[in-house]
């Protein structure tokens, strides 16, 4: 009975849909754009894509003011760096390995493979407690095979601690610390050719995969090639020892604890005198003629300034003699015998401020690094109690009196102090300064740049 009533209600619907305006209707659309003239069209036409434009865009506007864009994994970063294979390592050693400790943004030291540390017993001990899944036993047998800090006792109490004691305390350790030198960084080689070296990010790095999939790299000859080649567009990044101006390339300027030197030999009897060494200092001729020899690299720069020391200081009847050495050479001969008048050399400081190695008598020898031969009791005392002075406010007043000797003796003329200037595609992210001590530095937080981006809820 009930599916009798609905069927003869489901038929005057029918008959009604029929005979209604409705059918018409439809048919009338059908033949509407027979009737209607071009203006009309094309004004229909952009109403209906303005309707659909503006859905889209409100659509797009909710989206955004609901998500943000964060960092996403994917992309390749090309490095651009003037020189060959063997100029590598000093850009590596931050992409490829990690230290105990690291410089931040702000030049404070943080944690790195070690998560925190305790100095103890007045600055003879210092204890450093590791991250998960590193190993104290691994990490002292590492350091062991580079034979680095030698007279250093390392000891392994629990597999999450390791621990440096030296016979007196010894601030500057925790700079020390940060220098990298455990295989545990960001990034790890994957492929080497004559022209370049391929990294790809660590999937198991102790803070999570780096961003940026793969890095790149590239030697070249000069200056010039590298400059062409980033403004191709070829790269991503690249290093100079001076300023350009580069479009689409964000400049970041690093001021390195390195210096190049001429540095005066102190043994030798005509440079024994203060005043021959101010006065070729001061470029004014000295009280009797000079005949020296001055060594420096075969690097193009300091023959440069090597040939204008010469040229300036015939003026002032000082007869130089030039003497070229490839580094091999120099570092391994001709630095350890002191084999030189003058020496033109670059000085690296490194990070903590330590002149002890450079300046302190008891580096005159074949291993030292005190190659002006350099006495001084009052200056070696200065030395000594820097290093066992932990108020760094102290230390650097004792600092200061230590480079009121320096500048009163004239051992050494600085030459020029070194500034590397860094270029990074405006599309990279994540970078907002560059800090640090040496080249590979600029990579101190590379695990957090990011060339892809991806939108979330907020």
């Amino acid at each position: 009975m009930k599916m009798t009533i609905f069927y003869k209600k489901f038929g005057k619907i029918k008959r009604f849909l029929r005979t209604y305006p409705f059918r018409q209707t439809g048919r009338a659309i059908k033949y509407l754009p027979q009737v209607l003239s071009r203006l009309e069209k094309i004004i229909i036409l952009c109403l209906f894509i303005f309707t659909v434009g503006l859905i889209i865009y409100i659509g797009y506007l909710t989206w955004i003011n609901h998500t943000q864009a964060v960092a996403d994994f994917g992309g390749e970063f090309r490095e651009g760096i003037v020189g060959e294979r063997k100029d590598i390592d000093k850009h590596l050693s931050r992409l490829i390995y990690a230290g105990l400790t690291k410089m931040d943004s702000n030049k404070n030291i943080v944690g790195d493979i070690a998560k925190d540390w305790e100095i103890k017993e007045n600055g003879k001990v210092y204890e450093f407690h590791l991250r998960p899944n590193f190993n104290s036993e691994d990490l002292a047998r590492e350091i062991i095979s580079q034979n680095i800090w030698q007279d250093i006792n390392i000891s392994t109490p629990d597999p999450q601690i390791i621990t440096f004691t030296f016979k007196q305390p010894f601030s500057p350790f925790l700079y020390a610390s940060t220098e990298p030198i455990f295989k545990y960084g960001p990034y790890r080689i994957s492929d080497e050719s004559k022209n370049e070296i391929t990294l790809i990010a660590r999937e198991d790095y102790y803070n999570g995969r780096p961003y940026v999939d793969k890095i790149i790299i590239k030697y070249f000859q000069s200056e010039e090639e590298l400059i062409k080649s980033a403004r191709r567009g070829d790269l991503s990044g690249f290093t100079l020892f001076k300023r350009i101006s580069q479009k689409n390339f964000r400049e970041f300027e690093l001021s390195l604890p390195r210096s190049l030197i001429l540095f005066f030999n102190l043994s030798r009897k005509d440079l024994q005198d203060i005043n021959v060494r101010k006065a070729l200092k001061e470029n004014t001729a000295p009280a009797k003629e000079l005949n020296l020899r001055l060594v420096t690299s075969d690097n193009p720069k300091n023959q440069a300034i090597a040939n204008e020391i010469e040229k300036k200081w015939s003026q002032n009847k000082v007869q130089i003699t030039l003497d070229i050495k490839d580094n091999v050479t120099l570092q391994k001969t001709t630095i350890p015998q002191r084999d030189y008048d003058l020496l033109l050399y670059s000085l690296d400081y490194g990070e903590d401020p330590d002149p002890y190695p450079f300046w302190h008598s008891s580096q005159i020898k074949e291993d030292g690094k005190n190659l002006s031969n350099f006495k001084n009791s009052k200056a070696d005392k200065l030395l000594e109690e820097a290093r066992q002075e932990f108020d760094f406010s102290k230390r650097e007043e004792k600092y200061q009196e230590f480079q009121k000797i320096i500048d009163q003796e004239i051992p050494i003329i600085i030459i020029e102090h070194q500034t590397m200037y860094y270029y990074v595609l405006e599309k990279v992210k994540g970078i907002e300064k560059i800090v640090g001590s040496c080249e590979a530095d600029r990579f101190l937080d590379v695990a957090s740049w990011y060339l892809e981006t991806k939108r979330v809820k907020k």
